[in-house]
């Protein structure tokens, strides 16, 4: 598994690199945005990138929103400091699936890669072409138009949704909604379970991890993101319902 690192603290990226390679990783380390997306650009996407949020140059939150543009199933975790929190929170909303606050343990470290892996399909994707990255800084052009939902026996609908859980893809009447690893268990967790109420403690426990020590605002933040999706109106959601004090619901009946 391809592991992109980029932290311009040279100790920070040293503890890094050999706990990734004792667990059989690959690390392709940069200090800096500017030369993370050059490596990107040449030698394709890894699986997953660790991105430091302070860096000179363009922040880890621009080098964030730049890959998870380009590379929509690409798994990334963010580290911060302690006193970032407005800065996890940006982190999140921009497409993060996770975030690791510094200092951290070898043992935390990988297990979110862990739990970050599991929600992925590790080597089923190698996104678009490497020039993907430096359009995705460039200003944005139209958008091809996504594939219809296929009209295969694997494909399970409850509309006007269409999931395929074997390809991880997900169709709002003919139009696929991408979403990034996260987004996915979750859009999953909550579909299987359609019509019934799941708790914030049992979302985090199902998606990130049983033993996940990260704040229950990570489940809040991801399900905004799925509205701006999955709703007709984020602002009035009538598909993902909040039930308070408690959790969310997805709507049985699926308006629109």
């Amino acid at each position: 598994m391809k592991i992109l690192l980029v932290e311009d603290e040279e100790a920070i990226r040293g503890f890094v690199r050999i706990n990734l390679k004792r667990a059989d990783m690959e690390p392709i380390e940069a200090g800096s945005a500017e030369q993370a997306l050059r490596l990107v650009a040449e030698q394709g996407p890894p699986d997953i990138a660790l991105l430091d949020i302070m860096l000179p140059g363009l922040s880890g939150l621009e080098l964030c929103s730049a890959l998870r543009e380009a590379y929509p199933e690409m798994g990334i975790i963010m580290l911060t400091a302690k006193s970032q929190e407005q800065d996890k929170i940006e982190a999140l909303e921009l497409g993060a699936d996770d975030y690791i606050q510094k200092p951290f343990s070898p043992g935390e470290l990988m297990a979110r890669i862990r739990s970050l892996q599991r929600r992925m399909n590790i080597g089923a994707w190698r996104g678009p072409a490497p020039a993907a990255v430096a359009a995705a800084t460039a200003p944005s052009a139209a958008a091809p138009a996504p594939a219809s939902a296929p009209a295969s026996a694997a494909v399970r609908s409850g509309e006007p949704f269409r999931l395929a859980p074997g390809d991880r893809r997900l169709w709002k009447h003919d139009r696929e909604i991408v979403l990034t690893p996260t987004e996915w268990s979750l859009v999953k967790l909550l579909l299987d379970r359609r019509g019934q109420s799941v708790s914030r403690d049992e979302i985090l426990s199902e998606v990130w991890g049983r033993y996940y020590v990260g704040d229950l605002k990570v489940v809040d933040v991801n399900i905004r993101r799925i509205r701006q999706k999955v709703e007709d109106d984020p602002s009035e959601p009538a598909i993902i319902e909040t039930v308070w004090g408690f959790g969310y619901r997805w709507n049985r009946s699926d308006p629109g």
